[in-house]
């Protein structure tokens, strides 16, 4: 890679709701980045993606585009079940890839991603961008620092309005890589690994299907190597919420995702409702306010995530930065939405390695 390289050149594969929706608005923004080239195996749906986005180069077969010596990385946006396939390409062609979650479809797929991997010299970014939210990094840090003392356990809330009608066909199946068990819990089994810094060892779950998925609705208990216990509810049929309260000794965070001002503190003598508690977090709200009225003006946290994944993928490119989520990463939280599956599919609780 030259090292006076002043901008990436990108090329998309996939423009199925994930790029069109989340991705493109955010990485559009960045400005390290230029979108060269896109591909899709639906030429209709390519050709709406290419017009809307104003990317001239077309490829209805992506290894068509792995061959333009220009281009310097590949963003893998395509189903799941193609993630393994097509990275794998992308590295032996010698091109730095970034991976949107989940990783594969499988932990066996994950495992040959990373020894390819291993003997290349590539970059390799794996897309969990809640890693990128402003309060998901303000709450490691504060995990970080001590001050909830000990940890006894995290819960977790991702509910969604995603009706079976209207969802693409592979979200509806396992098989593909669909159902809130595997498309969406891997987000949180990725936060759980961030703020804990320790590995899922057991899990049991249960799942509630619908006319539309295999797994509409689901719910996991789950242990840490560390001792910490974990508990989730995931809906795709429910009013949207993204939430994790960790509980410590001392104190008790409650991070909201979807909300400016969702991160808070109580202390283990603070009840809910407790006014104290309550002014002082309101005049925290109120210092902190000038800032996040710039940080709202770029737009809200959540869609911000997009924007400074792309630019950390930039970064690992341009200035040699270590990628903050690895495959190592994505392979992990694959292997625990698995077992989870496994787990509501048995009624058994499974131990992980």
């Amino acid at each position: 890679m030259d090292n006076h390289q002043e901008k990436v050149s990108l090329g998309i594969i996939g423009c199925g709701k994930s790029a069109e929706v989340f991705q493109m608005p955010g990485l559009h923004q960045v400005g390290d980045i230029s979108v060269v080239a896109v591909s899709d195996i639906d030429e209709d749906r390519l050709n709406r993606f290419a017009e809307r986005f104003g990317i001239k180069h077309r490829f209805v077969d992506y290894h068509e585009m792995l061959n333009c010596t220009d281009m310097d990385a590949i963003g893998v946006l395509a189903p799941t079940r193609f993630h393994a396939e097509i990275a794998t390409a992308v590295m032996a062609a010698g091109k730095h890839v970034f991976i949107d979650k989940p990783l594969a479809l499988t932990v066996a797929e994950c495992d040959r991603l990373i020894e390819q991997a291993n003997h290349s010299s590539v970059k390799v970014v794996v897309g969990f961008n809640l890693r990128w939210h402003r309060l998901v990094r303000k709450a490691v840090r504060i995990v970080q620092s001590g001050v909830l003392g000990e940890i006894k356990a995290i819960r977790s809330t991702y509910t969604h309005w995603h009706p079976g009608e209207t969802a693409q066909a592979w979200h509806r199946t396992r098989e593909e890589g669909g159902g809130v068990l595997f498309n969406e819990v891997v987000h949180h089994f990725d936060l759980w690994r961030l703020l804990l810094r320790s590995e899922v060892t057991e899990i049991f779950s249960a799942s509630r299907p619908s006319e539309y998925f295999e797994d509409e609705t689901g719910a996991i208990t789950a242990r840490f190597g560390n001792g910490v216990l974990a508990s989730g509810i995931f809906s795709y049929e429910s009013s949207p919420n993204s939430e994790i309260e960790i509980f410590g000794r001392m104190a008790r965070m409650r991070l909201s995702l979807y909300r400016f001002d969702g991160l808070e503190v109580y202390s283990n003598q603070e009840y809910p409702g407790d006014m104290r508690g309550r002014i002082h977090r309101f005049i925290d709200t109120l210092r902190e306010l000038p800032e996040t009225i710039k940080i709202i003006r770029k737009g809200s946290d959540f869609d911000l995530t997009y924007h400074d994944q792309w630019q950390h993928f930039a970064d690992c490119i341009l200035r040699n930065s270590i990628p903050e989520c690895t495959l190592g990463d994505g392979k992990r939280a694959v292997g625990i939405a698995l077992a989870a599956i496994e787990s509501a599919s048995t009624g058994r609780k499974l131990k992980l390695e």
